[in-house]
């Protein structure tokens, strides 16, 4: 089992360890690398990539070790290898083939020799070095033969045995302190020095000078601080309290078997390998019999559970877990209405009910919640208390206004497709005979203002009182024409190839009022086949959870290789250009809008071009230039939007214009 997922750290340990190995010149450093390559092998038992390279590492040690021993005569204890390794080292290991030929080689005779005795001699050494090196093939290939076959269950629990025995018999080592925490990324700060990045999660001090330490560690979702005491020879003390924030601290701190367990959070009930072994309340919690192997230690509050592998160490250790653990709650809000304000301690949040519902993560206490739409009375406030990682749920009735609390807005005379926008936001489009009515305001002050394409808008402020409508004719709905350069460009009368578009092309489509459309790729709008313009308001909708809001929408679609993109991103405004599946940017202009802006559109589609120019209801128009044909007739091409995934898009008094 692997704590958090951090085999990289192991990995880059044994090879450290191997290449340490390879330079010892002291049996005793190599004595106890083999033991912490064995603790490694313990705790990444189910780790392939791991178990290899602890077995090349094993094999390094040991070889080390039987070359120190070959040179300096000294005994190499058998506590070090295992049986198995020993076996197999012993005989498939390069080392000790070389070892056989040195001792072979290098024995001198001290007697003179005549010249026959010593071509006797050389025969019989050389007869010798062949017998030798016959059977010592021949051992082996026996050998491998035998380490091919794995060892029945019974073999490898008895192989095990002389591990954990060879740890607990070896010489305590320095007092150490690990840490192993999910706050990814994250950074640590130890002694309050300098804050540094915490690689992969982990980690590892050893060689602790006696006295008080202090840790840090700070990831995006929480936090961890605690102080612990170090003294010669004994495990690391945690000093209470342990302090976290959306986070659950868990330290134990074990020397021979025995262990003291304190949290930051209080009433844990505390398991071992799955045996209940009692609560820690605010002074801790000591567990006797933990031995020389791992366990699997779980810690539960409530219905809150968390497990980790508690590592077996010769050391004197402190093993500090730190996980993240978000103080809060969720609570499911029903209006049965679409767009309802939810606001949260006198805070609107920042969406909006979607089908009637919306869910939402709210801190552990007491809250208030209220709920607003226009067009209805506000149904009292409710009060809910939140309980970590629990969810609750909340009905408000949103019952629609009288209508005499309402003021009405009339307009008469303006040209038609002017739009009527109240408070910065479009709520009527003039019919044909230049009428438009708003008859479920609130009263008070409003403002008022007329937009028509091609032409300047107006803009009033006015009072709106109950049961007497405000007004607006003649002269006042009237907008004057822009000068004859901002006007959009004219469209060429169509060539005689053409006649059948003549007709459409002069016929207006108006989809009045705001509809929404979800996600489904590209999406199709009502696309006369003809020259003319397009004019609509559209914004984007958040589809997901932490999504940015994008508007996408395309003209020129001949099929899913060939169209010509607009996107709209809150920073930029790009058009690209999709041409037998290659995209090309055209363009790219800044454009800052807020999330909860609507965009302004007024495209031109002509045969052989596409112009555009898009604008905020607080902004000037942005020109986002000319995409000209690549030989086809964009007329005859699609228009509509590109909608992703779940993503929604809004989309109001769409009209097309078409030009004689």
């Amino acid at each position: 089992m692997d704590r958090f997922g951090h085999s990289a750290t192991s990995l880059d340990e044994l090879r450290q360890i191997r290449d340490d190995a390879r330079r010892s010149k002291s049996l005793t450093d190599l004595r106890s690398y083999f033991e912490r390559v064995q603790e490694l092998r313990r705790v990444h038992s189910d780790n392939f990539d791991i178990q290899l390279v602890v077995a090349e590492t094993q094999d390094e040690i040991i070889s080390r070790a039987r070359d120190l021993r070959s040179r300096t005569g000294v005994e190499l204890g058998v506590e070090l290898v295992p049986d198995e390794a020993l076996t197999k080292s012993a005989l498939a290991s390069p080392h000790r083939q070389e070892h056989v030929e040195e001792t072979l080689a290098g024995e001198p005779d001290d007697l003179p020799l005549s010249s026959q005795s010593w071509r006797r001699a050389t025969y019989v050494a050389l007869f010798l070095i062949a017998a030798v090196g016959i059977v010592f093939v021949y051992l082996v290939q026996t050998a491998r033969r035998i380490n091919l076959s794995p060892p029945p269950p019974e073999a490898q629990t008895q192989s095990k045995a002389p591990v954990a025995n060879t740890a607990d018999s070896a010489a305590p080592t320095s007092p150490t302190m690990r840490l192993y925490t999910d706050l990814i990324p994250g950074t640590v700060s130890v002694d309050d020095g300098e804050a540094a990045d915490l690689k992969d999660g982990e980690l590892i001090l050893d060689h602790l000078e006696p006295g008080r330490h202090s840790i840090k560690v700070a990831g995006r979702s929480g936090s961890a601080e605690f102080s612990f005491d170090v003294a010669d020879k004994t495990a690391p003390q945690i000093v209470p309290p342990v302090a976290a924030t959306n986070a659950m601290a868990v330290a134990v701190s074990a020397q021979d078997g025995k262990a003291h367990l304190l949290s930051n959070l209080p009433q844990l009930d505390i398991s071992i390998d799955g045996k209940p072994v009692g609560q820690a309340g605010a002074d801790g919690l000591s567990i006797d019999s933990l031995g020389a192997a791992d366990h699997e230690l779980q810690v539960a509050q409530a219905n809150d559970r968390q497990r980790f592998v508690l590592t077996y160490s010769k050391a004197p250790v402190l093993t500090v877990f730190v996980k993240s653990d978000l103080n809060a709650g969720f609570v499911t809000i029903n209006t049965r209405q679409d767009d309802v304000t939810i606001i949260i301690d006198n805070k609107p949040y920042r969406r909006k009910t979607d089908h009637g519902l919306i869910r939402l993560p709210l801190k552990v206490g007491s809250h208030v919640i209220s709920v607003h739409k226009d067009g209805f009375a506000d149904p009292p406030p409710q009060s809910l208390d939140v309980v970590k990682g629990q969810d609750a749920e909340l009905t408000f009735d949103l019952i629609p206004a009288p209508v005499q609390n309402l003021a009405s807005l009339q307009i008469h005379g303006a040209a038609p497709g002017t739009a009527i926008l109240v408070d910065n936001a479009q709520m009527a489009t003039a019919n044909a005979q230049g009428d438009a009515a708003i008859d479920d305001l609130k009263t008070g002050a409003h403002s008022v203002e007329l937009k028509l394409d091609g032409s300047i808008p107006k803009k009033f402020e006015r009072n709106f009182e109950a049961g007497t409508p405000v007004t607006i004719r003649g002269t006042d709905a009237v907008l004057d024409k822009l000068a004859a350069e901002s006007k959009p460009a004219e469209t060429p009368a169509p060539t005689p190839a053409e006649p059948a578009n003549t007709a459409s092309a002069t016929a207006p489509v108006d989809i009045p009022g705001e509809q929404v459309r979800r996600g489904g790729g590209f999406v199709h709008y009502a696309t006369p086949k003809s020259p003319g313009s397009y004019s609509f308001e559209a914004h984007g909708k958040i589809g997901g959870f932490l999504k940015h809001d994008k508007l996408q929408w395309y003209a020129g679609y001949e099929n899913s290789e060939n169209y010509v993109m607009f996107s709209v991103d809150g920073k930029h405004a790009t058009v690209r250009a999709m041409r037998s599946g290659k995209a090309v940017e055209v363009n790219r202009v800044p454009f800052d809008i807020n999330s909860d802006e609507w965009v302004q559109v007024y495209m031109t589609v002509k045969a052989n071009g596409i112009s555009t120019k898009i604008k905020t209801p607080a902004t000037d128009w942005n020109d986002l230039g000319t995409v000209s044909s690549d030989g086809r007739d964009f007329t005859q091409d699609k228009v509509g939007f590109y909608i992703p995934g779940n993503d929604e898009v809004a989309i109001a008094h769409f009209h097309f214009a078409g030009h004689p």
